[in-house]
C-alpha cells in the first residue's frame, strides 16, 4: 500500500467502537459469536473477581447476542473452544490460537542466556 489514509476523529472513533462490537446492531451472536469475537480480539482479560459481574462476562455481554456465564462456562470447560491462559494477565484466547503462543511457552521454560544466544523468540530458533 503507497497511498496515505487520513481519518477525522469521527472516523477513527466509529472505526474503534464498530472494530470493537460497540456500534451499531450485534456483530456476534450465541457460542459461534464468542468465540468469533475472541480470535478478533485477540483475547479477553479473565478476572474471576465479580463485583458488578466478571469482566469477561461484562465484555461478552455488551457484545455478543445471547450471551450468558452459562455458554462462557461450556466454551470454557465443556467444549474447550476457549481457554485461559496467561498473556499479559490471565485471559481468555481461542483454542485455536494455543500453537501462536508456542514460541511464549518456550520463552518461559528456557535460561534467557539461551534464549538470547538463539537469536530470541522470533529469531526461528526457539519452538
Amino acid at each position: 500500500m503507497t497511498g496515505r489514509i487520513t481519518l477525522t476523529k469521527d472516523q477513527a472513533r466509529r472505526f474503534i467502537l464498530l472494530k470493537h462490537g460497540l456500534l451499531g446492531d450485534y456483530q456476534f451472536a450465541g457460542k459461534q459469536g464468542v468465540v468469533a469475537f475472541i480470535r478478533q480480539a485477540g483475547c479477553i482479560q479473565f478476572d474471576p473477581v465479580d463485583v458488578c459481574g466478571k469482566n469477561a462476562e461484562l465484555v461478552l455481554h455488551s457484545r455478543v447476542k445471547g450471551f450468558t456465564k452459562e455458554l462462557l462456562y461450556s466454551l470454557l470447560y465443556e467444549e474447550r473452544a476457549l481457554l485461559d491462559y496467561f498473556d499479559k494477565n490471565l485471559s481468555i484466547i481461542a483454542t485455536a490460537d494455543w500453537p501462536y503462543f508456542n514460541c511464549l511457552r518456550h520463552r518461559n521454560r528456557t535460561p534467557m542466556s539461551l534464549i538470547t544466544k538463539n537469536g530470541g523468540c522470533y529469531g526461528g530458533s526457539a519452538g
